[in-house]
């Protein structure tokens, strides 16, 4: 650790937090709070001209979506660690925040010393998971519940079919794109319910989308 203070920089949209936020960190001699920030936007630019050392970000923010920024910054700004503070502590939030370029994940329900010690962590160049957060991809990879696992079960034909279901393709139009016949989709389209234990379609379709199997169409 050098002798300067860590500076950080506050970025969630609710000000009452951010204040909270400011009045702990700026309580603590190693850390100063050289800014705050209310939208994705103000914080790329707050960034630019200040150059935090570690930016608090919240993921959910009005303009820009959180992960966005998290990638905007670190392009940027290599240097720059961020740390998640969200109220989601799902597999689903973790992992991508981890994947987009984080380095620290903290549910807002969590102790200050949390936080405090997150900084702390992040600064010395390492990474810091909240134990929650730790747990939430810990079980996702034992929980037989989950999109990834109950996924390996299916064959690459039966995830091609159930995909093409959820896009709105009738069975004939499935058969057409695989070159197979409909009563073979519909074999298919059965036999992958079955292994998923889904009962309706409606429940195949929100399956499909969960598990990511539709995230290249949606983002085009």
């Amino acid at each position: 650790m050098t002798d300067q203070p860590i500076q950080v920089l506050l970025v969630d949209d609710h000000s009452m937090l951010r204040d909270g936020l400011r009045s702990l960190l700026e309580a603590r001699d190693e850390i100063q709070v050289i800014g705050e920030a209310g939208t994705g936007r103000e914080a790329v630019q707050i960034t630019q001209e200040k150059k935090p050392d570690i930016v608090i970000l919240d993921l959910g923010l009005p303009d820009i979506n959180g992960l966005d920024v998290i990638e905007l910054l670190i392009e940027k700004h290599p240097k720059v660690k961020i740390v998640v503070l969200s109220m989601h502590i799902s597999r689903e939030h973790v992992s991508k925040a981890i994947e987009a370029g984080a380095v620290g994940y903290i549910p807002k329900s969590s102790t200050h010393s949390s936080l405090l010690e997150a900084i702390q962590v992040v600064a010395q160049g390492e990474s810091f998971l909240h134990p929650k957060a730790t747990s939430a991809l810990l079980n996702s990879i034992t929980d037989p519940t989950s999109q990834e696992v109950r996924l390996k079960k299916l064959s690459e034909r039966e995830i091609e079919v159930i995909r093409l279901t959820a896009m709105g393709l009738t069975s004939r139009e499935s058969g057409l794109r695989l070159e197979i016949s409909p009563k073979t989709v519909d074999t298919y389209r059965a036999r992958a319910m079955e292994k998923l234990e889904i009962q309706q379609r409606s429940e195949l379709i929100r399956f499909v989308l969960q598990a990511g199997l539709l995230d290249d169409i949606i983002e085009q």
